[in-house]
């Protein structure tokens, strides 16, 4: 068993460029990671993106955000629960109130991950556990034909 006291552990930032940022206190987890986020007033929580092999879900504590999705936004509050299913669609929380957004984010890992961003055309792949994973991104328009620069293809 391990028991976290949220209390004593320090913020960190996350993420902070541009419209991103937010601050996050890991919680810990394996296969199910857990942590404590902050979305700041302003600010959105990573570029549209929709995990391929990773389910995601949060829960609401305090605050209130939005939830975008293709098929436009979603208002979320203090003890709504959002999930995210694998191959599901593309999302990204947006805070446009007065007040941070803060919530418990999880994710069920299995040590790689495939994400796609719709807006940007890019796709990447990751293998490992952060914050040591191996990423790499790519924009999906260079994808080249499995035997592309085979000798003897």
């Amino acid at each position: 068993m391990k028991v976290v006291r949220t209390a004593e552990v320090p913020w960190t930032e996350a993420l902070s460029r541009g419209q991103f940022g937010q601050r996050r206190k890991a919680l810990g987890g394996e296969k199910l990671t857990c942590g404590l986020w902050e979305l700041p007033p302003g600010k959105r929580s990573f570029p549209l993106h929709a995990h391929l092999v990773t389910e995601e879900a949060l829960f609401v504590l305090s605050g209130r955000g939005m939830v975008r999705t293709p098929d436009g936004t979603t208002e979320i509050g203090p003890g709504d629960y959002v999930s995210f299913p694998a191959g599901g669609p593309a999302h990204q929380l947006m805070n446009e109130g007065d007040e941070p957004l803060v919530y418990v984010g999880m994710a069920a890992v299995s040590g790689a991950d495939v994400v796609e961003y719709p807006e940007s055309g890019k796709v990447a792949a990751s293998v490992g556990a952060w914050p040591s994973a191996k990423r790499f991104i790519f924009r999906r328009a260079d994808e080249v034909d499995y035997f592309a620069g085979e000798p003897g293809a």
